[in-house]
């Protein structure tokens, strides 16, 4: 995030953070934190993912999914800082660090800050750090246009900000600089848009398109919600990413084994260089035998090709007995290389079928039959009996088989941000049409194909015509001891007079 924006960020966020309560933390990924705050729907949840470029920080009505178990540092922090208010809100900003000051705690290890830092993370204080300070010094512009790497004495000047200084004319860099410096609020920010989406919010323009927001808050969200929220999606492993994985461990453990066992094969195989020097001073010990002159443990020989070496004997034996075992052990070092090689070969191709998707342990090309199978659904949706479809416009749609499929739909698959159909004046099956965010906007036809697909498992299938409503999902809440797929709806979104076209369905219907 860029320093400058994040100055005026972290001050219109402690306005909002200021008496709250923090209600719980959550992780729903890797470094990736969800703070839900009591009081206004609006900014219920902060959401924060600490990263080196363009970390996010921002509010949020809805809330990601999160694990059914939460990791062990999530319960760490919960002891430490559930249920505290936060009662001041510190600022480095230049170096993108927010302090939430806490009331006090007797709880053992309750730090009195807890420390966001947009580059590291997460972690609690009882002191701020002695470099933590919102007072720093400005260079000038000439200093900044000349100089590539002054943001190491001054992290204010962040290489986005210089860039566009720099390409500024002397007018209008001078004027776009006293901005930066000045500690007054800008009166828009912005937000670019481009072809894959929403760019890092600035208190500046960028070439092409921008959006603008009155407030920094809303501007990090218009960034944050469908930057975020997509790649928590994307980030939910199909079952056989997951059976990838674990076939891929499994053939790194075997490899691993064949390295220590190559290794063991090779000191067997070392053993013929023992065996012949052996032989070859076989005339001096010839005096030596396992009964009335046992050899040394260890003894040092001379070879005419391999020089001389310290060898290990066995005492118990005699010494063409200990020429004997070198030369066997070494014959089977070198059986059992063979037998490696071979088996190290058959892990590799292996590998290498799964590295490129293929997990069947077969080289045999698939039959028919599983060559037009369609591909597993995703791991949300695998136990769930429920047909899937997609829209003409790429929305993925999901009408439950039966009462159990529409209860486990809402509480184990969709987001809270999905909509929501059914039919609005009696039974029917649920419909789920899935979102990529809370921002993103469905266009009209597909919540009509949605609502055709609805109205194909209606009561009133035969009548032509079917109202049907669709909501969001976080508005439809299961009630405790109805029967499953009966649900209350809080809030409608809309309807749509749906046509009951089977011919849709078939044209929908999920083929992968």
């Amino acid at each position: 995030m860029e320093a400058n924006f994040f100055r005026h960020l972290v001050q219109e966020a402690g306005e909002v953070l200021l008496g709250r309560r923090i209600e719980k933390i959550q992780a729903p990924d890797e470094n990736v934190w969800t703070v839900r705050l009591d009081g206004p729907l609006a900014t219920r949840h902060l959401l924060f993912r600490p990263a080196k470029h363009g970390g996010l920080f921002f509010f949020s009505e809805q809330k990601p999914a999160n694990p059914l178990a939460p990791p062990a540092r999530v319960m760490w922090l919960r002891k430490r800082i559930q249920g505290r208010r936060i009662i001041a809100c510190h600022s480095d900003w230049s170096r993108l660090r927010l302090a939430l000051e806490l009331t006090p705690s007797r709880r053992q290890g309750a730090a009195r800050f807890v420390l966001l830092d947009l580059r590291t993370g997460i972690r609690l204080s009882d002191e701020l750090p002695a470099d933590f300070s919102d007072r720093i010094s400005w260079p000038d512009l000439k200093s900044i246009q000349n100089d590539p790497n002054i943001w190491r004495g001054h992290p204010q000047i962040s290489p986005p900000l210089r860039r566009r200084l720099t390409a500024l004319d002397e007018e209008d860099a001078r004027e776009l600089y006293e901005l930066v410096t000045c500690a007054q609020r800008p009166v828009r920010f912005y937000v670019p848009q481009y072809a894959d989406g929403p760019g890092m919010p600035l208190i500046w323009p960028v070439s092409g398109q921008n959006q603008t927001f009155p407030s920094a808050l809303k501007a990090a969200q218009a960034w944050g919600v469908p930057t975020l929220f997509p790649e928590l999606e994307a980030r939910v492993e199909r079952p056989e990413q997951v059976q990838r994985k674990r076939r891929t461990k499994k053939i790194l453990r075997a490899l691993e084994k064949l390295d220590q066992e190559k290794a063991r094969l090779q000191r067997l195989m070392d053993l013929r260089q023992q065996g012949e020097i052996i032989k070859a001073n076989m005339h001096l010990l010839a005096e030596y035998h396992p009964e009335t002159s046992p050899l040394p443990k260890q003894m040092k020989l001379s070879h005419p090709e391999h020089g001389e070496a310290v060898l290990d004997f066995d005492p118990r034996r005699s010494p063409s007995e200990n020429m004997e075992q070198c030369f066997r052990l070494a014959d089977k070092g070198e059986r059992g290389f063979v037998h490696l090689a071979r088996r190290r070969n058959e892990l590799g191709r292996e590998l290498a079928r799964v590295e490129q998707g293929n997990i069947s342990a077969q080289d045999a090309p698939p039959s028919a039959k599983e060559a037009t199978a369609p591909a597993p659904l995703p791991k949300k949706w695998q136990q769930l009996a429920v047909h899937l479809f997609t829209t003409s416009d790429g929305f993925t749609v999901a009408r439950g088989k039966n009462k159990k499929a529409n209860h486990e739909m809402l509480s184990k698959a969709a987001s809270p941000f999905d909509y929501w159909f059914h039919a609005a004046n009696g039974p029917s099956s649920h419909v789920i049409l899935k979102r990529d965010h809370p921002g993103q906007d469905v266009p009209r036809r597909s919540l009509e194909e949605a609502a055709a697909l609805c109205s194909l498992k209606s009561a009133f299938k035969a009548d032509g015509k079917v109202e049907i409503m669709f909501a969001l999902v976080k508005d439809v809440r299961k009630v405790k001891g109805w029967a499953h797929g009966q649900v209350s709806v809080q809030q409608v979104q809309g309807t749509v007079i749906a046509r009951p076209d089977q011919e849709l369905e078939t044209r929908l219907a999920r083929r992968e």
